[in-house]
């Protein structure tokens, strides 16, 4: 077992994306695209800082009853997002997942 850990990794775009990672390597929040690593980072900075707060997780549920969420700074700024989850629980303990990890996680970058 792992520390939890944000990995930046380059699109076939040339972009840079942000996953947060839990102590055993399974994606738990996806970050957006950005056209350089400075802004990833930036992003990943405000993650570490609001991550904490419950106030900042949207849940949603999609047409086939699967549970997500985001984090938001506000309606305007999406800092990452869920995958699919089959029960509200799950969804919920991935928020717990994220609470936990995003404060502590280093940053690695790979190619």
């Amino acid at each position: 077992m792992s520390k939890p850990f944000y990995e930046i990794k380059k699109t076939n775009t040339n972009e840079y994306c942000f996953n947060l990672k839990n102590s055993e390597g399974e994606i738990v929040l996806y970050g957006e695209t950005f056209k350089n690593i400075a802004k990833c980072k930036q992003q990943i900075i405000f993650v570490k800082q609001h991550a904490y707060d419950y106030d900042y997780y949207h849940s949603k549920v999609t047409q086939n009853n699967e549970y997500y969420f985001y984090l938001c700074l506000n309606e305007d700024t999406l800092l990452g997002k869920s995958k699919k989850y089959k029960t509200i629980e799950a969804k919920e303990m991935a928020i717990a997942t994220v609470m936990l990890c995003a404060t502590i996680a280093t940053i690695k970058h790979f190619k």
